[in-house]
């Protein structure tokens, strides 16, 4: 009887962490990409401003079905 209130109460937290997990939408994603970006170009370094431009990009698109941020504009070297 103990191991099955272990297993429901594993199966009910299993079951309960995808809950809380907030969904982004692509205006946030977008909005924390330029931030990030921003950050990096005002600190001066144009490798991570790169970076984070190419790494943004490729999560987006992979996020949210080959989308955008078309107010993201690539850093310059």
């Amino acid at each position: 009887m103990r191991s099955s209130l272990v297993l429901a109460a594993a199966a009910l937290l299993a079951l309960g962490a995808p809950l809380g997990a907030q969904a982004v939408s692509l205006d946030e994603a977008c909005g924390r990409f330029a931030s990030k970006l921003s950050a990096a170009q005002a600190a001066g370094d144009s490798q991570k401003a790169q970076t984070i431009y190419q790494e943004g990009s490729q999560r987006i698109a992979s996020r949210f079905n080959g989308a955008t941020c078309p107010n993201v504009k690539p850093p310059t070297p």
